[in-house]
């Protein structure tokens, strides 16, 4: 299956070469905590950033977060297990794609930079919990 790549910029020598859309050919049963992970460790983006990562294209109907990412971690951080375990193949239709930037089928996935914020603060606000002080 196809997987549509989106990533917010950076910085503004970064915006150069945006929209920084990428495209995976992988097998639909390979699941979205695997391929995450693939693509954290691909170079796709700067590393000493944090990345919540969406499912559907960028600026489209507004989706909750699945997951978050950060130099600091050894791996990605799932908002829900269930989702971290499910195949690819499972999500294609439900990223609100309207097939524009692909084929039907395919899956979009879109990781947004968030700056100014420690990475624990912002996962605990991902959590609906808000930081102790």
């Amino acid at each position: 299956m196809r997987v549509n790549l989106t990533r917010a910029s950076v910085a503004m020598g970064d915006d150069v070469d945006a929209p920084h859309r990428g495209v995976a050919q992988v097998d639909g049963s390979t699941t979205l905590g695997e391929f995450v992970r693939e693509v954290a460790v691909s170079g796709y983006f700067p590393q000493m950033a944090c990345w919540v990562v969406y499912i559907g294209p960028p600026h489209g109907t507004e989706t909750d977060p699945v997951a978050m990412l950060t130099a600091p971690w050894d791996r990605p951080r799932f908002l829900d297990d269930a989702a971290r375990n499910r195949p690819l193949d499972s999500f294609a239709g439900d990223d609100g794609d309207d097939g524009q930037d692909g084929q039907d089928g395919d899956l979009s996935l879109y990781f947004d930079y968030r700056t100014r914020v420690a990475p624990e603060t912002l996962w605990l606000r991902l959590l609906g919990a808000e930081p102790t002080a």
